[in-house]
């Protein structure tokens, strides 16, 4: 089938999750344009079959969702699934046959679509999108997420660059070195998360509670 999508419609970037597909809608602009979430609770608590069956009726709606766009799909490359830069979050899926079932069935219901797919490596988008996108713009952390994955693979930013707010409170801490940070893509981000879960731990949080603590973080 010919491809039903075009550059100027943006791209959708999707997040793969235990159970569930998150996916946001990327302006050429680079600025979240609508997200969604596809997914069944029942994944782990029914036999193969009908998890292959759910599976394939989760991947047909994203696809759609996407069609609907005329969007390009930005997804996880199952190639990076033991690099170390994205095995956090491999090493938090306890059901990896899902997650590779997710992305395969994706490939093929969007190529069936006309659907043009693209991959891109998932390091650090978990961290960069509850860090930067999830406070700016009041979505959820996968939506967030889905917004990393969707500029890095539309707009092929590579290296996200830290909010002002964040590096002045990391410098303001003493903990900003230029050179440092800048050794890899990812290393400011690796490093401002180690510092704000040093923070929250003093206070028995922990990272999941960025947003409604971020103000008071800030503070200290």
């Amino acid at each position: 089938m010919a491809l039903q999508t075009y550059p100027i419609n943006g791209w959708v970037g999707l997040d793969t999750k235990v159970t569930v597909l998150a996916l946001c809608h990327v302006h050429p602009d680079g600025n979240p344009q609508g997200c969604a979430t596809f997914g069944d609770g029942r994944l782990y608590d029914v036999r193969t079959t009908q998890r292959q069956a759910l599976v394939g009726q989760i991947t047909h709606q994203a696809v759609q969702w996407t069609k609907e766009r005329g969007a390009g799909l930005i997804i996880e490359n199952l190639k990076f699934l033991h690099d170390k830069d994205v095995s956090a979050k491999f090493n938090r899926i306890t059901h990896q046959f899902t997650y590779r079932a997710f992305l395969t069935a994706l490939e093929r219901q969007a190529a069936r679509e006309g659907v043009e797919v693209f991959k891109v490596k998932p390091a650090y988008t978990s961290m960069i999108g509850r860090l930067k996108y999830q406070p700016h713009y009041g979505i959820s952390v996968h939506h967030a997420a889905a917004l990393v994955i969707g500029r890095r693979g539309g707009l092929k930013v590579w290296r996200e660059n830290v909010p002002k707010s964040l590096r002045e409170w990391v410098q303001r801490r003493g903990k900003w070195n230029d050179t440092a940070y800048r050794q890899t893509d990812w290393s400011a981000w690796n490093k401002i998360q180690q510092e704000i879960q040093t923070v929250l731990l003093k206070h028995h949080q922990y990272l999941n509670a960025w947003l409604d603590q971020c103000h008071q973080i800030y503070q200290h």
